[in-house]
């Protein structure tokens, strides 16, 4: 039983005991302001239960979308352990840049320096693969 309901309960009985004349206007009023005390506990209470219902629910679908999340993006991460970001210094502005994945396009040969604006081209070694 909620707290409100428990206080719901007090006043009634404590309205009983006071043998309130339910035939004077206030005795009329409080005695309806206390049924109307006791439905409204009584709705919060049915909500309470829905939401928790609904709580229990939303948990388990979210344990399950966190479980297709780690199915489906299993291969993805795979794939960016591939990736090693390298440190250059910009030849415009001479800041560090970390050439990361997110900066290049599958066929960059040039990208924007995030410090100066400004365009770099980028040359790799004939030697090295890096179409993995």
């Amino acid at each position: 039983m909620s707290y409100i309901a428990e206080q719901v309960s007090y006043l009634k009985g404590l309205a009983e005991g006071m043998k309130i004349d339910e035939t004077k206007n206030e005795g009329k009023l409080l005695l309806k302001i206390i049924d109307v005390l006791d439905e409204v506990a009584d709705c919060l209470g049915e909500m309470t239960d829905s939401q928790n219902e609904m709580q229990l629910q939303i948990d388990a679908v979210d344990s399950d979308l966190e479980d297709l999340e780690d199915f489906v993006y299993e291969e993805y991460e795979d794939e960016d352990d591939d990736w090693e970001d390298e440190w250059f210094e910009c030849p415009n502005c001479g800041e560090d840049i970390c050439l990361t994945e997110d900066l290049l396009s599958d066929d960059a040969d040039s990208f924007i320096c995030p410090h100066c604006g400004e365009k770099i081209d980028i040359e790799f070694d004939d030697d090295e693969d890096y179409d993995d």
